[in-house]
């Protein structure tokens, strides 16, 4: 159980990093949200900085809803 909420927060510390990130890069770009709606090339680097810990987030679930057995003969049949 301690193992798992480890991961969690390691997940949702990605999230909330690649969000200050995003923000940190639209700081140095010198674009303003509110002056203009966002491009696609900025959603593409939101994405990309983001994503990550949305995948973390996925596979963080996928192992809480069906945890592995470790039995070799399951890989088999």
């Amino acid at each position: 159980m301690q193992g798992s909420r480890q991961r969690l927060l390691f997940a949702l510390a990605l999230i909330a990093g690649g969000i200050l990130a995003f923000f940190a890069y639209l700081a140095l770009m010198g674009i303003d949200p509110a002056e203009r709606p966002l491009g696609l090339s900025e959603w593409i680097v939101a994405g990309l900085l983001i994503g990550p810990g949305f995948r973390y987030l996925i596979q963080w679930r996928r192992m809480r809803d069906h945890p592995p057995t470790g039995r070799a003969s399951d890989d088999l049949s």
